[in-house]
């Protein structure tokens, strides 16, 4: 996954703006609005992102068999108010 981003040069404000993008997408897709899911969700693609910067700048260079963890939800319940 780090390679498709090699030679972008992707710049903080278009980091930025795909965030907001996919974030608008969960609210209009109708992720869960739960806070500790957010919480998470929005972790996962800001550390996703950050890479993606990292890897895009002329002369990175990823590792060839970085493992990509898998996101996923369920580790503790939802908060209930």
């Amino acid at each position: 996954m780090l390679r498709h981003h090699l030679g972008r040069a992707i710049t903080e404000p278009q980091r930025r703006r795909w965030v907001s993008l996919l974030m608008d997408a969960a609210d209009e897709v109708g992720l869960p609005d739960d806070p500790e899911f957010r919480a998470a969700f929005a972790g996962y693609i800001e550390w996703g992102t950050r890479l993606a910067v990292q890897n895009s700048q002329p002369g990175a260079e990823p590792p060839p068999l970085a493992p990509v963890p898998r996101w996923g939800w369920g580790v503790a319940p939802p908060y209930q108010p």
